[in-house]
């Protein structure tokens, strides 16, 4: 029996993990089959497409009609990011509609922050028309700008006799406190819920009596909360209502809850946390009886993170093991290396000095002047741009700027080096190398991203980890992201040079080389949101928030994953081919295709 070779080895378990990763994530969402879920479109009242996945239990009968939950994403974010919230709640019985917002995932793309604002109420409209579905019964929520949503869905209701929203969860956003006259009850008789995560960098931003701002962990003791704990009265000269405490007051005779839940949680992590789906869990259990009620504490979301990782471990196995083989055929054989590349021997002197010297600074110039070069490139910007999505043209930016230091710092290690440098040869390419190697890159980008929409159609599920995510595109979105591969090839192609062919020596012995430059990659990200957060504990305060800067902090989160993994991808296919072209290309294509996808776009 003929051996196969570790490669082979490698490319089979890479596919192992995707087909685990679809089946594993797919079951936990569907609770092993008692779930039927489906991706559904459906045209809202402006006229745009807007999609979702919809979850239906089997309790959920024409005969037996169940209650509802809309979910929707918050701003830059799509649908999925709400797994946490609509597997837990399907497996108590609720008819649970996730909702992707007008110019994200794959709903019609806007002209303008305003045309999302109706996207809750459109999708609460789509299911009042579905004979499974208690029409009475059905709650919203949403994370950040997407309870900005929910906020005006239930303004939106209270015209509809008899109303349909009969409980609001907002969710790391501010509740309606006030109408035309002051403090006032916009809400009447539902039942409403808060979310307030006390390291909140976005919302919940209170002063004292005197103006000045008060720290985030100290927002439930603001007039606005209690004003809001005490159904839109004044709450000046009333005993202080406690956080994490379910009050229940007659409204025009009706019993109406309100409560505001504060974990100790930022912005982000309350699609990410135990602590927030517990909160939401216990407030719809009380607020609309779960047809299959189950603790709050009982939560196995986490298993389709799990399950969701594998794939992400698989792709990037994938991405290389599918590389190595391609080139191994005749028709990519060209691009194969005669032998596998040794290591530089590691340098002395200057050299030493330079290499890491070089490492800081481009570490520091990263970290210092990130926010700088995304402020001047208006990447928080929430109308239509030249490239349709201001995030990732401001990343792009930013990118190529810490390439232009990364080309300078790696002349002038080859100058202090003498020239002698056995991997410089490996730079020049022949045109027809060049051909192939655009040709390879695209298709091994190809076929990775085919795995991303098999567990799509077949399993409804992709391959994510929180902010970072790998989802299928539309053609809109793959002819956005073609400039931002360009755009991105100058970082990745200059990374993978400086990565292989300055700095791939024996510091540190086998893979000590490849840890110090993967985790030199991602310092930068690193520096800016310890600065930021450490600050933030320390003070309750934000380092940075002025000019959206919170925001620009956020962005850096997936960059944790996708900086050093393109540093530990470039070696392993530079090793198989001595061309350090091809990784950064490819690196590029699946970072632009994955950003694109997961964003907010304007036209």
């Amino acid at each position: 029996m003929k051996k196969l070779s570790k490669n082979k080895i490698v490319l089979i378990i890479a596919v192992l993990l995707m087909l685990i990763s679809m089946i594993g994530a797919s079951s936990v969402q569907s609770s092993g089959g008692r779930v039927h879920v489906t991706d559904v479109k459906w045209i809202n009242s402006s006229g745009k497409a807007m999609t979702g996945i919809l979850l239906v239990p089997e309790n959920a009968t024409a005969e037996t009609p169940a209650p509802a939950i809309v979910t929707v994403h918050g701003f830059l974010n799509n649908k999925e990011m709400q797994d946490l919230n609509f597997v837990e709640l399907a497996r108590r019985g609720y008819v649970v509609l996730a909702a992707d917002m007008p110019s994200h995932g794959g709903s019609d793309i806007g002209s303008s922050a305003g045309d999302m604002m109706n996207s809750t109420y459109e999708a609460v409209m789509f299911l009042c028309n579905i004979n499974y579905v208690d029409n009475t019964k059905i709650g919203v929520t949403g994370h950040s700008f997407g309870s900005f949503s929910c906020n005006f869905a239930a303004q939106a209701d209270n015209m509809n006799d008899p109303q349909h929203i009969a409980a609001v969860l907002v969710n790391s956003m501010n509740p309606l406190y006030a109408g035309q006259a002051g403090y006032e009850n916009v809400y009447g008789a539902r039942h409403v819920g808060v979310i307030a995560g006390q390291y909140d960098e976005f919302a919940f931003n209170e002063t004292d009596k005197a103006g000045n701002p008060l720290p985030k962990p100290d927002y439930i003791h603001s007039p606005n909360a209690q004003s809001f704990l005490y159904y839109g009265t004044d709450p000046e000269g009333k005993e202080e209502r406690l956080p994490n405490t379910v009050y229940k007051d007659a409204v025009d005779g009706t019993p109406a809850m309100r409560v505001i839940y504060t974990p100790e949680i930022t912005h982000p992590w309350s699609h990410f946390s135990a602590r927030s789906t517990y909160a939401t869990l216990s407030f719809f259990q009380e607020a609309i009886p779960a047809p299959n009620p189950i603790d709050a504490g009982n939560q196995v979301w986490q298993w389709k993170v799990f399950f969701n990782v594998l794939g992400l471990l698989g792709m990037a196995l994938f991405i290389v093991s599918a590389t190595i083989a391609l080139v191994n055929t005749p028709s990519f054989e060209i691009l194969r290396a005669d032998e596998e590349p040794q290591p530089l021997p590691a340098p002395k002197g200057k050299s030493l000095a330079w290499f890491w010297i070089s490492l800081a600074i481009g570490a520091i110039f990263g970290a210092v002047f990130y926010l700088p070069i995304m402020k001047l490139a208006n990447s928080a910007n929430f109308s239509p741009t030249l490239l349709g999505q201001s995030a990732v043209f401001g990343i792009s930016m930013w990118a190529i700027c810490c390439a232009l230091v990364s080309i300078l710092c790696m002349l002038i290690g080859k100058k202090l080096a003498g020239g002698k440098n056995e991997l410089a040869p490996c730079l020049r390419l022949g045109g027809k190398k060049l051909f192939k190697t655009l040709v390879l890159a695209v298709l091994v980008a190809g076929l990775t991203y085919l795995w991303v929409f098999v567990a799509t159609w077949l399993f409804h599920v992709d391959f994510r980890i929180w902010t970072l995510a790998a989802k299928p595109f539309n053609a809109t979105i793959f002819k956005i992201s073609i400039p931002y591969m360009l755009l991105l090839s100058v970082f990745y192609v200059t990374n993978s040079v400086a990565v292989n062919c300055f700095n791939f020596n024996t510091i540190g012995k086998k893979w000590g080389n490849i840890l110090i430059l993967a985790l030199a990659n991602v310092l930068p990200a690193v520096i800016v949101v310890v600065l930021q957060y450490t600050t933030f504990k320390a003070t309750g305060f934000l380092r940075w928030s002025a000019d959206q800067t919170h925001l620009m902090v956020v962005w850096l989160y997936p960059l944790f994953v996708m900086l050093p993994a393109s540093a530990i991808i470039s070696r392993a296919i530079f090793k198989a081919t001595k061309n350090p072209y091809l990784p950064g290309i490819i690196n590029a294509i699946i970072i632009a295709l994955m950003s694109c996808a997961n964003t907010c776009t304007f036209k």
